[in-house]
C-alpha cells in the first residue's frame, strides 16, 4: 500500500476505484474493517481506494497508524481526507498528506475536500469549484443536508453553499461521495449522484432520515473504463 500525500497526482493503470469513508472511527472497527478490506480486494482488486474521512477514532498518530498496518497488504495506491474524528489535523497530515487532493486518473478527476469541522468554509469551496473539470467526482466527510440526510448532514448554510456548486457544475460532475453517515444512502441534486458510501467501522440501514437498525458493511467501486457505479457489500 503506497500513501498519495500529494494535493496534486496523475495516475495511470487504475482500472478500478474503491470509495469509502469511516473505516476506523469506532472501537469495533478492528473486527468490521479488515474483513470488508479483504472482501472488496477480492473481489474487485481495486488499485486505489478513496477515503473520505475518519481514519481514527480521536485523531492521534497511534491510532493512524493501525489503520495503515491493516490496508498495508493490499499493493494498491490509498488517498484521504479527513473526517471529525481525524482532528487535530496534526497527525491526519503526518501520515497522509494534504488534506485537499486533486487526483486525475485518465479523463477522470477525483477532487477531495476537507470538512473535518463540519463546515464548509469558503476557502474548500473556492478550491473545490476553481478545480472542476468534465469528469469530476468529489469525495468528502461531511454530506449537505439533503432529504433524508438532515440528521447527519450539514446544517442549511454550509449545505446551501455546497449543493450550489453542484448545480452550477452539474453537467461537468460524475458524482459526490460522502462519509460521516455510517450507511449506504443515495440521493440526486440537480440530476448528480449523491452517495453515502456505506459503514465500514460500523453500518446501519438509513431510512426516515435517521439510522434504523444495523446494516451492511458496503464500500463503492467505481470502474474507470466503463464510467460504472456499483456497490460491494458484506453481511453484517
Amino acid at each position: 500500500m503506497n500513501i498519495i500525500r500529494k494535493k496534486y497526482s496523475e495516475l495511470r493503470g487504475i482500472r478500478t476505484v474503491a470509495i469509502l469513508a469511516d473505516p476506523a472511527c469506532r472501537s469495533c472497527w478492528g473486527k468490521n474493517t479488515p474483513p470488508l478490506l479483504e472482501h472488496v480486494w477480492h473481489t474487485h482488486r481495486p488499485e486505489l481506494f478513496l477515503v473520505a474521512g475518519d481514519l481514527a477514532i480521536h485523531g492521534t498518530s497511534r491510532e493512524h497508524r493501525a489503520f495503515i498496518s491493516a490496508v498495508r497488504r493490499y499493493p494498491a495506491l490509498l488517498a484521504a481526507v479527513p473526517g471529525d474524528h481525524d482532528r487535530p489535523l496534526k497527525a491526519f497530515m503526518s501520515h497522509f498528506g494534504s488534506t485537499r487532493k486533486v487526483i486525475d486518473v485518465g479523463k477522470w478527476r477525483f477532487i477531495g475536500v476537507n470538512t473535518a469541522n463540519r463546515m464548509f468554509p469558503k476557502s474548500e469551496a473556492d478550491f473545490l469549484e476553481n478545480h472542476i473539470r468534465r469528469n469530476t467526482l468529489i469525495f468528502t466527510h461531511i454530506p449537505p443536508g439533503v432529504n433524508g440526510w438532515t440528521f447527519h448532514g450539514f446544517q442549511p448554510y454550509y449545505s446551501g453553499r455546497f449543493l450550489s456548486i453542484i448545480e452550477r457544475h452539474s453537467s461537468e460532475i460524475k458524482a459526490a461521495f460522502f462519509g460521516h453517515i455510517h450507511g449506504y444512502s443515495r440521493r440526486k441534486y440537480s440530476g448528480v449522484p449523491l452517495v453515502a458510501t456505506g459503514g465500514a467501522a460500523e453500518s446501519f440501514t438509513v431510512r426516515n432520515n435517521r439510522y434504523d437498525g444495523p446494516g451492511f458493511s458496503q464500500m463503492m467501486i467505481f470502474d474507470t473504463a466503463t464510467g460504472k457505479l456499483t456497490l460491494c457489500k458484506m453481511a453484517a
